[in-house]
């Protein structure tokens, strides 16, 4: 399970942006996912409760938006939205895709502190 790993990375970052704001709170942090993460929401959402437990940053709220992949058709000669970045055939023409644009990285995108 590396959404554990993660949140406490995440953790210790938005605790440092916090110590340096000389924040008495973080009230909401907005996560961005890369289509091939393999970060499962809920997970993540599970982990970052219990990691944020008896901090400033306990309670806060937790966005998280997950990037698509897209891909090229060669054969419709458009840009797809992919689901599944891994099985990359054309949602119009079943072709198989190339070029997908996807990646791995989670960002922190916004952190909001009182």
């Amino acid at each position: 399970m590396h959404e554990l790993t993660l949140c406490y990375q995440t953790h210790e970052l938005i605790m440092q942006e916090a110590k340096l704001q000389k924040a008495k709170s973080i009230t909401a942090i907005w996560i961005e996912i890369g289509a091939l993460s393999c970060i499962e929401p809920e997970a993540m959402r599970f982990c970052f409760d219990l990691v944020c437990q008896g901090s400033i940053a306990e309670g806060c709220q937790l966005h998280l938006e997950q990037k698509t992949a897209t891909a090229w058709c060669t054969s419709c000669q458009k840009l797809i939205s992919v689901k599944n970045a891994f099985i990359a055939v054309c949602s119009e023409c079943n072709s198989p895709l190339s070029k997908v644009d996807a990646d791995d990285k989670v960002w922190v995108k916004s952190i909001q502190i009182k």
